[in-house]
Order: structure tokens, then sequence, then C-alpha cells
């Protein structure tokens, strides 16, 4: 489940993923577990937007090793 919510997040570029895009993708159960383990366990990092109204993950370009450029926040 790791690499499906990795393409979710890639494919959602800068406006971030939303529940919905999860949901489509058929990750609604689980998702927040898999970001979870993607940050605690694989040391990525993931920031979280609210200023749309709702929790948006957004992948940040940071560095050069495109399945750790995610940004906590």
């Amino acid at each position: 489940m790791n690499r499906e919510a990795l393409d979710v997040l890639s494919a959602a570029g800068s406006r971030g993923a939303s529940h919905e895009d999860f949901v489509e993708a058929g990750l609604a159960r689980d998702y927040i577990a898999t970001l979870r383990r993607l940050v605690d366990d694989d040391g990525f990092q993931i920031r979280i937007d609210f200023t749309t109204g709702q929790a948006r993950w957004i992948v940040v370009n940071a560095g050069t090793d495109a399945a750790h450029q995610l940004r906590a926040a």
C-alpha cells in the first residue's frame, strides 16, 4: 500500500492529495496509517496543508531522491 499512497501523492502534485483522492484510489480504509508508516518507518516527510478547509497531503521537492521528497509539518 505504500507504493499506492506514494502514487496518489505524486499524482496530486503541488495541490496535494485530499481524502477523496485516496478514496478514489481505493485506499480509504488505511491511508492515514500508511502515511504514518511512510514517515515513521521509511523516513519520508509529509507536509499537511489545511488552508483549503480540508487536509491535503503534499509532495515537496526538497532533494534529489524523489522517494524521500515529502515534508512533514
